[in-house]
């Protein structure tokens, strides 16, 4: 007997059955690469026997390598859910699954996880065994990629023996963006041939009101002759009808489960919460709330004992939660992810807390010392952290997912889920404290978390006239192909755009709250040549790049970005910052600016940063070069008082000329507390400008 949970069943029939949404909000909707079954359009249906009963799979890694982190093991990879994942500490995997019997493998699907492309497999080969030490190699794939998370791509094998095991050794993309060496998979699906039913069904009615009739009809492959169905909470509750006639006296998610047999077999088919009972007038009875559980990894701790002090009450405020997202989100309760259970962890961990689990059941882990480090803040502000993390994660449990893109910072797939989760943790009041933290920002995804939750809440408030969210919350399952700007223009119209609405945004910004763009103050009559496309600056002074604080942050246009440099290390450095030692010996920081061409730079702006003004130069000498190797000195200037944060600060250059470099050496000669030592000495800036005549 073969068991299904829908959707695991796969037609390799000119179409793929795809997965459900990840509910969680971090593995997006499956999408299926077709372009490698072209030329294999089989000529009887396939079934995934990664699944059967009795099957094993095992992962080998190297001698000394931590294999995988708990709940992200390699059973997972057959598991039937594209949202867990197998994970390993390694650029390197061995798999090898092994079924109840010989199959001739006819082609195997490869689901991409949830994050990180490069630690997708991008070469592997593939053996079939019978004995599981003699191999035959039976496939090769290299330079593979995934262009989707969640994506389902497909590998027809040619030919094929029978084999009882199957090998596939892997190695991922490269170094994560982490620098991490680590390779991961959701899924490996492994077709054969099937000689029993494959199953499937279909309804009239979904969401029917209660003692409504609905017909289920089986659309079974492989000539099913028999078949037995149950209905949760139906009447009736089991038949052996090919289409059967039901109806669901109470209210609530239903699943239902097909057995469809042949004479060779029986396969069973289980969707789970596929019936929505309802009532019209009462949208949201018969909503489920979420069971709750909890871990107590060191009950004595003493963040512990501060979080049940002051949330006694976790279980029922999860719940109470839940619902009120639920509500914000949809119009009534056949539109909800049917979200099961949370499992609420508190132990000591490297974060303040994370979501794990799936798109059923959530995991909650909470760091125990953060909670205690909280304490100090009084009860109060330790209860609407951990309500303002709920109502966080709890959304991610709701909310839709939209069908393309990737889980990537950058990207529209992340600032969606993270922004939308952030807007809902705004609007339920435990947010505040990050409203002053409103900034300009160049576009809607530089700050998912932050700014552009505060850019919903601002698009919820300025158009009252429909429901925002919950239109922007349907487009990320209506949208076959998902983004800010098609979801903006589905529910606005074609001219009203991301670009468009999110302009009105920064205008708001500047108009009604005084927040301006944070480019250096401009000259009547000049322009800015740092910022234009083929100049480069580079300094001789050890800079915190790794930070994201290099010379280049000198001409990105934005003061709040900064450029710091070492004269002298503080001792964080050899703390936090090692790989940045030994710092190059210097008493001074060039800022060597290199032009496409010879310019005259008649005037330049200094921006200061946004904080530490004690890194800001005391003092600086502007010279003029045509090779970089001969300099001459066109301008001397200092501040006599340490200068204000965030301004900019113009020069006339003394003796300007045509030059095709120009050099900042910057001194920072400012004594007092925290300047020198093991405080160390810096130089801080956050933009240059070099103004020439328009």
């Amino acid at each position: 007997m073969f068991n299904f949970k829908y959707p695991a069943v796969m037609f390799a029939i000119c179409t793929v059955l795809t997965g459900c949404n990840d509910g969680s909000g971090f593995t997006p909707t499956l999408k299926n690469d077709t372009s490698e079954l072209s030329s294999a359009v089989v000529d009887a249906a396939q079934r995934n026997m990664a699944q059967d009963a009795g099957s094993t799979i095992e992962a080998f890694l190297q001698e000394g390598v931590n294999a995988s982190p708990a709940g992200e093991q390699v059973t997972n990879l057959i598991d039937g859910n594209s949202a867990t994942k197998y994970l390993a500490f390694d650029g390197k995997a061995t798999i090898v699954f092994s079924s109840v019997k010989p199959f001739e493998l006819k082609g195997y699907n490869f689901i991409s996880a949830n994050d990180e492309p490069k630690r997708d497999p991008m070469n592997w080969v593939v053996f079939g065994s019978n004995d599981k030490s003699e191999w035959v190699e039976i496939d090769s794939r290299s330079n593979e990629a995934f262009e989707f998370r969640g994506l389902t791509r497909s590998f027809v094998i040619e030919e094929a023996a029978e084999y009882q095991h199957f090998k596939f050794e892997m190695m991922h993309g490269g170094t994560d963006s982490y620098g991490s060496n680590i390779l991961q998979l959701a899924e490996i699906q492994l077709m054969v041939v099937s000689d029993v039913p494959l199953v499937e069904f279909i309804a009239t009615n979904t969401t029917p009101a209660m003692d409504e009739l609905v017909v289920f009809k089986d659309e079974s492959l492989v000539n099913p002759t028999s078949w037995k169905w149950t209905f949760e909470g139906g009447t009736p509750e089991t038949s052996n009808e090919k289409s059967p006639l039901v109806k669901f006296s109470s209210l609530g998610a239903k699943s239902v489960t097909l057995v469809a047999a042949n004479d060779k077999g029986e396969s069973t088919l289980i969707k789970e919460d596929y019936i929505r009972v309802w009532d019209e007038n009462e949208p949201w009875k018969g909503f489920e709330n979420p069971s709750v559980t909890f871990e107590r990894k060191q009950p004595t701790h003493s963040g512990q004992v501060a979080l049940e002090r002051v949330m006694p009450d976790l279980e029922s405020v999860i719940q109470d939660i839940s619902l009120k997202i639920a509500k914000r989100l949809f119009d009534n309760v056949t539109q909800i992810n049917t979200f099961e259970s949370v499992t609420f962890i508190t132990d000591e961990y490297d974060f303040p807390a994370a979501k794990g689990g799936s798109d059923k059941h959530m995991e909650l882990m909470f760091d125990l010392n953060h909670i205690a480090n909280l304490e100090s803040q009084g009860d109060d502000a330790l209860r609407e952290e951990i309500l303002g993390v709920l109502w966080h994660e709890l959304t991610h449990g709701y909310n839709n997912s939209p069908k393309t893109g990737q889980y990537i910072t950058g990207t529209d797939y992340h600032t969606y889920l993270e922004s939308l989760a952030n807007f809902i943790r705004i609007e339920a009041g435990f947010y505040e404290h990050a409203r002053a933290n409103i900034t300009w920002v160049k576009d809607y995804n530089e700050d998912a978390y932050n700014q552009t939750s505060f850019f919903l809440e601002w698009v919820v408030k300025s158009h009252r006239n429909i429901d925002f969210i919950k239109q922007f919350n349907a487009s990320a399952k209506i949208l076959e192909e998902w983004s800010f700007d098609l979801a903006f223009k589905h529910i606005f119209g074609e001219a009203r755009g991301i670009d468009t609405v999110f302009s009105e945004y920064i205008q708001y910004l500047s108009d009604e709250k005084g927040i301006m763009a944070p480019f250096t103050t401009p000259v009547e009559g000049y322009q800015n040549i740092s910022i234009e496309e083929g100049v480069l600056v580079t300094t001789n002074a050890t800079h915190i790049g790794i930070w994201d604080e290099g010379p280049d942050k000198l001409i990105d246009n934005n003061i709040n970005n900064k450029f710091n440099a070492l004269i002298e290390a503080p001792w964080w450095v050899a703390e936090y910052a090692a790989s940045l030692l030994p710092i190059a010996d210097v008493s001074s920081v060039y800022a060597d600016f290199i032009l496409p061409e010879a310019k005259i730079v008649e005037k330049y702006s200094i921006a200061t940063a946004k904080d530490n003004e004690i890194r800001f130069p005391s003092r600086w000498d502007v010279y003029g070069s045509h090779d970089g190797l001969t300099w001459t000195l066109i301008d001397t200037q200092n501040f006599s008082e340490l200068p204000q944060l965030s301004t900019t600060y113009t020069f006339d250059v003394q003796t300007p000329d045509s030059y095709t470099q120009v050099r900042f050496d910057f001194y920072n000669e400012r004594t007092g507390d925290q300047i020198g030592g093991d405080e160390g000495r810096l130089v801080q800036i956050g933009e240059i400008a070099l103004l020439i005549k328009e």
